[in-house]
């Protein structure tokens, strides 16, 4: 991200600073939109873009010591996603990148809140366990986002058809873990990775909000983890 404006959002209203940064949503959708098939427009995702710069704009809170182009960018980000997700762009679904970064985008977004806690600046070794705890949260996204024909995206150029098969199958017994989730967790897996729904809408299923719906991803990835650890599952290498 491009250096933060002296005023880092405080003293601001809400209309400042979507005036402000409104260049900030043209680079983000700029980027995104590289990663897109060529028929989607630019100006789509900065429409939707700006959904996420005016929420921004009205939740950010200048006492809480962090600058507002940190605090929006996500949020700009996930908009722009969930755009994505909800357009008929393509013949049947998002494919497995959109998917998957779309999830990246809400596992690092609850990270970053995480070391912004209230609580105190982390030690050492919280540093280390909660990034140890999104790498392996990313990897589960990664993994809950392919589908047999995007399976071989991850894979390495060098690895044989045989390793490949191997991490489908890891993949396969992964998605067999969702069913053993509760009820709350498996709704929201299904719906966001398989029905490709929005985090939002896979959230208003169960009356919940996108914030708590948030919470409840981020413990089913959690959960799914140990499930696999349980199963003695890991990707092959």
């Amino acid at each position: 991200m491009s250096p933060e404006p002296p005023s880092a959002g405080i003293g601001l209203t809400p209309d400042q600073l979507v005036e402000q940064y409104l260049g900030f949503v043209s680079a983000i959708s700029k980027k995104i939109l590289k990663t897109l098939p060529s028929f989607v427009e630019l100006e789509d995702l900065e429409g939707f873009g700006m959904i996420g710069l005016v929420e921004s704009s009205r939740r950010f809170d200048a006492t809480r010591g962090v600058q507002f182009k940190t605090f929006a960018y996500y949020r700009i980000r996930g908009a722009v996603y969930d755009g994505i997700r909800k357009m008929a762009w393509f013949d049947k679904e998002p494919d497995s990148e959109v998917t998957y970064q779309s999830a990246s985008n809400e596992i690092l977004s609850e990270s970053a809140a995480g070391y912004r806690s209230d609580q105190g600046p982390m030690d050492v070794e919280e540093e280390i366990g909660g990034a140890r705890e999104t790498i392996v949260r990313l990897a589960g996204a990664r993994l809950l986002s392919l589908d047999h024909e995007s399976m071989g995206e991850i894979a390495d150029s060098a690895q044989s058809p045989e390793e490949i098969a191997a991490l489908s199958r890891v993949v396969a017994a992964l998605k067999d873990c969702v069913r053993e989730l509760d009820d709350k967790e498996r709704s929201v897996i299904e719906n966001y990775y398989f029905q490709h729904m929005t985090l939002e809408d896979a959230g208003a299923k169960l009356g919940l909000s996108k914030s708590w719906t948030s919470r409840v991803h981020a413990r089913a990835l959690k959960s799914l983890e140990a499930l696999c650890r349980k199963r003695g599952l890991e990707a092959p290498p």
